[in-house]
């Protein structure tokens, strides 16, 4: 079965860094997905095809559905949304290279706000010869009391052999 924010889906974003046996030990705990987003254009603010964000408030059960992910070695699966007129989306008009946004894409604890839909537009307020956006979205994974560590962090190395500073 295809998994959304479980130890597959986790698993991709820890790959390399943990053990598999780790990762369930995570995965059986509360994480998040979390994005950043900015512009790394350093002469013009974006003005074509900024990025939108959908109030999670505003979204119905009904209007999410999800797609199955197919790679050679996994099968993942992401949410999306069926468009509706209740739905509020809000962006930053000219967003400027030393603004970001930053926003919960996922959260594994259901007793809160655990998506944040987003996507490009085609804002109507663009000029006709705004400059193509450029910009970069990076994203984390937050671990909420994870499991105590094995070995004491001063004992840990990095995959380079120097001493690991921390979590």
């Amino acid at each position: 079965r295809p998994c959304v924010g479980g130890a597959v889906g986790l698993s991709v974003g820890v790959a390399g860094s943990c053990r598999p046996e780790d990762v369930e030990e995570l995965a059986a705990g509360r994480f998040a997905f979390i994005n950043v987003w900015r512009s790394i254009d350093d002469s013009h603010p974006v003005m074509q095809q900024p990025l939108a964000v959908c109030d999670e408030k505003s979204v119905a059960e009904e209007d999410r559905f999800t797609y199955e992910l197919r790679f050679p070695d996994r099968t993942g699966e992401n949410y999306s949304l069926r468009h509706s007129r209740a739905h509020r989306w809000y962006y930053f008009p000219r967003q400027t290279k030393d603004e970001c946004l930053v926003f919960k894409v996922y959260d594994k604890r259901e007793d809160g706000p655990r998506f944040v839909f987003h996507t490009a537009f085609s804002d109507p307020s663009s000029p006709a010869d705004a400059p193509p956006r450029r910009s970069i979205e990076v994203r984390a994974i937050a671990f909420f009391d994870p499991p105590e560590l094995e070995e004491p962090v001063d004992a840990m190395r990095t995959a380079q052999g120097e001493p690991f500073a921390g979590r």
